[in-house]
């Protein structure tokens, strides 16, 4: 499957890492801007990737996974990681995996939930 999708970079926090802008089969994902840890799944049908919830230096970091069915046009998006980022998404046997690093804490925390139980999908347009 072609890449059907295109970070742009968009700033950077202050002492913090880079945050992008993200567009899919060329249109940009409004709201939200996402950082650079991603992943696709199923042969490039899905695409989890980490999306930030504020660029505020004092707030953040306030993370949450989202998954884009590229193939349908739908998103779900899982549980908000307050002060902390998500990356290493992994989809194997039916399981999806991911990390949880809050680095104020030097605390990492690996997540799992059965690919069935993601039902919460909307349009990538709502």
């Amino acid at each position: 499957m072609d890449r059907k999708y295109h970070l742009d970079y968009a700033g950077e926090i202050r002492f913090g890492p880079a945050y992008y802008s993200l567009e899919i089969q060329g249109v940009k994902i409004p709201k939200y801007n996402y950082g650079f840890s991603r992943a696709e799944l199923e042969d490039g049908r899905y695409l989890a990737i980490e999306e930030w919830l504020t660029t505020d230096y004092q707030k953040g970091p306030i993370t949450r996974v989202a998954i884009y069915d590229l193939k349908n046009g739908l998103v779900s998006r899982l549980k908000t990681v307050d002060k902390g980022f998500v990356s290493n998404f992994k989809l194997k046997n039916g399981v999806f995996s991911y990390r949880k690093e809050f680095v104020a804490k030097g605390k990492v925390v690996e997540s799992e939930l059965d690919w069935s139980s993601i039902t919460n999908w909307e349009p990538i347009n709502s």
